[in-house]
């Protein structure tokens, strides 16, 4: 893709910022938000690479193209006073396919000009739910900015210690971006550096491959029955309007996903999660004392080798 082509997208990508009815809730917009959800000929999809929802003018939701790859994960930009977090970034690495950089920078520039604050005394920490590769693919992108903090991948040392992560996975430690304060709570299961992320400003649990409407891929049981019993205290004890995790690989309709790799996904299943439903899956997990795979409406149990 040339550079006309790039920028034409990123143009798109934010003329769809705030897209929906603006005066219903946001909590309801994003319910009820209809996601580019692939198509039946990539050859011929015009979608821009990353799809942006604005949520609030300090809260942004990003989704990569199925097309561009199947996995089509979410990618959350959250706005402090005084930094900036953004979750995960991505399947794809180059900018060229992929400007995730980019469409970032132009977000938090529109940003600052709205609270009045420069470039040069704000900062940027890029973060992961896991370190899989469908959510750290991009991470060079921002390797190079100024005043950008990426967090390696693969040591978990490192992590517990840069995010205060004592007694691993026990405590919950505390992020503050300024005016905004994130709750950071170890959740391995589905991979060993997996963390969640309670958000005050917005009440949202971000959850990662965690837990979402889609196959609930479990690579060590133990740790990720503990991961989910403290998730459903934590959320029992706070105040929790949704559950967003990264992926979408349900249908609408109960009990149903999309096979692995495609990349259409018609009449998708609603991105937000509820408590109740994290109390659900909680409550099967209980019953069972050895792995399974379990279908239920909004996601699947999968069980899979221990591993990383």
């Amino acid at each position: 893709m040339n550079t006309p082509q790039v920028l034409s997208w990123l143009l798109l990508c934010l003329s769809l910022i705030g897209q929906g009815d603006v005066h219903a809730q946001p909590l309801d917009r994003l319910a009820n938000k209809s996601w580019f959800a692939g198509s039946e000929t990539c050859q011929t999809d015009t979608h821009p690479a990353i799809e942006v929802f604005e949520y609030q003018p300090q809260t942004f939701i990003l989704r990569q193209n199925k097309c561009l790859h199947y996995e089509a994960p979410f990618i959350y930009l959250l706005l402090g006073q005084e930094k900036a977090l953004l979750l995960d970034t991505g399947a794809t690495s180059t900018a060229e396919h992929f400007p995730l950089a980019q469409v970032v920078l132009n977000i938090i520039q529109r940003y600052l000009i709205t609270i009045g604050r420069s470039q040069q005394d704000y900062s940027l920490l890029v973060a992961h739910s896991h370190n899989h590769s469908d959510h750290v693919a991009a991470d060079l992108q921002f390797s190079t900015l100024a005043n950008t903090l990426v967090m390696p991948v693969g040591q978990l040392d490192h992590l517990q210690q840069a995010l205060q992560l004592t007694d691993w996975p026990h405590k919950i430690s505390q992020l503050e971006l300024g005016h905004r304060t994130l709750s950071i709570i170890p959740t391995p299961g589905h991979q060993n550096e997996g963390i969640t992320l309670y958000d005050a400003k917005t009440r949202w649990l971000l959850t990662g491959d965690t837990f979402y409407p889609g196959r609930l891929y479990v690579r060590d049981w133990l740790e990720y029955k503990r991961s989910i019993a403290k998730l459903t205290v934590f959320a029992t004890g706070q105040a929790v309007s949704a559950l967003l995790g990264a992926h979408i690989e349900m249908s609408a309709e109960a009990k149903i996903d999309y096979p692995v790799g495609q990349t259409y996904h018609p009449n998708e299943r609603s991105l937000v999660l509820t408590v109740a439903d994290l109390k659900v899956l909680n409550q099967q997990l209980n019953t069972m004392a050895t792995p399974e795979q379990v279908v239920m409406d909004k996601f699947i149990i999968y069980p899979l080798n221990e591993g990383n």
